[in-house]
């Protein structure tokens, strides 16, 4: 800030030196409360981010266990229908089998 920006009245008053240390100082002030704002803004903006990184750990943490136990389930499913199926061909073949012996066999 330029001691011209200081009002007259207030210039007169204080004389140019003293104006232009007021200046200095209010500068000087205004710089260190800038720096603390930011600095506090920082680790508002730093804890909140970790807050929220935490949150979504736990819901993502969450999401995969969810998401295990249904392939799981899944897999249990595959395999219980895969079983059923081989024991249907199973019998379906013993059964064919059983019949061309039948048939097949000299005595018949």
């Amino acid at each position: 800030m330029e001691v011209s920006r200081v009002p007259a009245s207030l210039q007169d008053r204080l004389g140019h030196e003293a104006s232009a240390d007021l200046i200095d100082l209010l500068t000087d002030a205004r710089k260190e409360w800038t720096a603390e704002v930011i600095e506090t803004v920082g680790d508002r903006f730093e804890r909140r981010l970790t807050e929220e990184l935490s949150k979504l750990r736990v819901e993502m943490v969450q999401g995969f266990a969810g998401l295990r136990q249904e392939v799981a389930d899944l897999r249990f499913e595959l395999l219980k229908w895969a079983f059923v199926f081989w024991v249907g061909q199973f019998f379906a073949v013993a059964g064919l089998a059983a019949v061309l012996i039948r048939f097949l066999r000299p005595d018949g």
